[in-house]
């Protein structure tokens, strides 16, 4: 994983810049504005895992390579156990470097803030992710491909690599002295699929299956599908028989034969004939999609946004469904929302971060923001720039709106513009365009991702059928504040709404409490349960009864509900209470047993706990079956998202 990068002189960057990518996930994004420097970092690393020429800043050519040293160097989190002998020491040493450098490091003349950087970012990376299991290694490329460490070849690289006993006069190690740690940047570049898809990109050629992007994203090369169609035996049987065939020919002939013009007489190479078997059959197919009458067009064909989802649409499915394993993968998109209709973005980031669930890495440079809150965990590097400064403000995207509040504070307000409106503005626009498309999305928006797994279980049918997209936006605030801006778009084009939008939150004990409007295709519902009787009721958010305080593990299926729990026993004696009881109803898991208030505390706290709610509700949704009694406020939504 590529957590952060040094840039120098690369692009839009001048002098030494950090750029911190990774908070606690491999989903990572980079939004700012146009020319602020987003694809100059995917482009960077496409030189240097793919070898290509590095695009250097202007300033290069007037001041010279000597004095700016540009270079290109990640700081990569990688695993220990992937390295031993020599390489596991090299790592060691850059790894104990990164872990302990500090601002009194830095060379006398270099940028402290930079550094300065890089350590705030390694606080933040030492808390997520277990550092005695991860190697963090500074190593990368100057202009010329060779190994460049940026800030980090400094006296304690002397020290650590020469021996502290070493000269003071010694500041850095020297070129030949670098190239030591060549073997563990190949071993890095060599484990490592980068495949770049830049904005501006011929997606007929890109798509083809000989490329190397392709073929990167299936995990096996065409040469080795062929060979194990056509194997080296197949390839001797061809010579033998065609060599049989010339000595026939020959002795026919009587003082002539067809040979070549050496004495050694060439017989076809596997290589050759592997290379037929792609120019003549391979070369000659291209991409199609098929349309609704079930005619295929061309992807040149297509429009412009249709191929930009084409190829997210490719890689999606090889990657799932054809890459024996994406542990190698790195992928990096270009403005994914290229050319794509508002009402389609969503889907496109939602697509890629499935994708960031069976990869190493994906790397992203957009303007949309409306991922922000949808996504459940990544990270998003915000990128502005004052004056010759790039200042970028990482935001971990699981608690990104307090992180932002942070950032409004701190900068007064300046800093995270963008990302306070743009954010909710871009998500609101997608699903109001999609509403009032001719085949119309459809939109359950809720509380958390636990709520989403069960919505998306049982309601798993709309899904395809009705467009349907159940999003989690973080708590009955969030709620609130999207209903809020969606309730002005929507009084706008409430004439052309056609799909059905439906909030549902928790009645939490502190009520979250608004004033909703009475719209045909927009709704709003609070879920609470009824003493009385015994089932839950969907009333509106300012409706009686305010009590008693329900949530998502209120409602459901009762029986399924204490059975999936018993399963948490030996892990949890505070439930062993459970033993006591029999096998629970299929009402409300409420009304489903007769708990006492102290065992209804017990099982607030295990929810508590952890990331137990949503491991509880992915074992619930596996032992759901259509033998299950369904609970009555899920038939209530479903029969209002497919009323006419």
């Amino acid at each position: 994983m590529i957590a952060g990068i040094f840039l120098r002189y690369i692009k839009t960057y001048r002098g030494y810049n950090y750029i911190p990518l990774v908070s606690d996930d491999r989903f990572c994004g980079l939004v700012g504005n146009n020319g602020i420097g987003k694809s100059s970092i995917l482009e960077a690393l496409d030189a240097l895992f793919n070898d290509k020429q590095l695009n250097l800043n202007i300033v290069t050519k007037r001041s010279g390579f000597s004095e700016t040293n540009p270079h290109v160097v990640p700081v990569f989190l990688v695993r220990r156990e992937d390295f031993s002998g020599n390489l596991a020491a090299l790592a060691d040493t850059l790894n104990t470097l990164a872990m302990g450098i500090a601002e009194s490091d830095v060379p006398i003349g270099s940028p402290k803030n930079q550094i300065r950087k890089f350590i705030q970012h390694r606080t933040m990376l030492a808390a997520a992710f277990s550092m005695d299991e991860y190697y963090l290694l500074p190593l990368g490329i100057d202009r010329n491909h060779v190994v460049a460490l940026s800030l980090f070849n400094c006296r304690k690289l002397v020290e650590l690599r020469l021996g502290a006993e070493t000269e003071a006069s010694v500041t850095a190690l020297d070129e030949s002295q670098l190239r030591e740690f060549t073997p563990l940047l190949d071993k890095i570049k060599s484990s490592t699929d980068y495949i770049y898809i830049p904005k501006e990109i011929d997606s007929d050629a890109f798509t083809k299956l000989e490329t190397k992007e392709i073929q990167s994203l299936m995990g096996e090369s065409l040469n080795q599908i062929i060979e194990n169609l056509v194997s080296g035996d197949v390839v001797r049987n061809i010579n033998t028989s065609l060599n049989s065939f010339l000595d026939n020919l020959s002795t026919e002939l009587v003082d002539y034969s067809y040979r070549t013009r050496t004495d050694r007489q060439q017989n076809l190479k596997k290589q050759d004939v592997y290379n037929l078997i792609v120019q003549a059959f391979f070369n000659i197919r291209m991409l199609h999609k098929q349309q609704s009458g079930g005619a295929w067009l061309e992807i040149n064909s297509l429009s412009s946004g249709e191929k930009q989802k084409a190829i997210i649409d490719v890689a999606h499915s090889l990657i799932k469904n054809h890459r024996t394993s994406g542990e190698n993968l790195i992928l990096a998109v270009d403005e994914p929302e290229s050319s794509l209709h508002m009402s389609a973005c969503f889907d496109q980031f939602a697509a890629l971060y499935e994708i960031s669930r069976s990869c190493r890495q994906l790397l992203f440079a957009t303007h949309w923001y409306g991922f922000f809150p949808t996504i459940e965990s990544g990270s998003a590097a915000v990128i502005t720039n004052t004056g010759d400064e790039h200042v970028v403000d990482l935001i971990n995207l699981a608690n990104h709106r307090e992180q932002v509040r942070q950032l409004a504070r701190g900068t007064k307000g300046t800093l995270p513009y963008d990302v306070r409106l743009k954010s909710i503005n871009d998500f609101v626009q997608s699903i109001i365009t999609s509403a009032i498309a001719s085949e119309p999305y459809n939109w359950l928006i809720c509380e958390g991702s636990s709520e989403k797994v069960y919505l998306s279980a049982y309601l798993k049918d709309l899904i395809d059928e009705k467009r349907l997209r159940i999003i989690p936006v973080g708590g009955a605030k969030e709620v609130k504040r999207l209903y809020q801006h969606l309730s002005v778009s929507y009084e706008e084009f409430k004439e052309e709404v056609k799909g059905k939008i439906y909030l549902l939150s928790d009645t939490d004990a502190e009520l979250v409490q608004y004033e909703v409007r009475s719209f045909d295709n927009l709704l709003c519902r609070r879920m609470v349960t009824d003493k009385a009787t015994r089932s839950v009721s969907l009333v509106n958010i300012t409706s009686n009864p305010v009590s008693p305080k329900t949530e998502i593990e209120d409602v459901l299926n009762g029986k399924l509900f204490y059975d999936t729990l018993r399963t948490f026993l030996p892990d949890n004696p505070g439930l062993e209470f459970l033993n006591d009881y029999e096998d629970a109803t299929e009402e409300p898991t409420f009304f489903a047993l007769d708990l006492r208030d102290s065992e209804r505390t017990a099982i607030e706290q295990f929810f508590d706990t952890g990331n137990n709610k949503f491991i509880f509700s992915e074992i619930y949704i596996s032992g759901l079956t259509p033998e299950h009694v369904v609970p009555g406020w899920i038939t209530t939504i479903r029969g209002w998202l497919v009323e006419p």
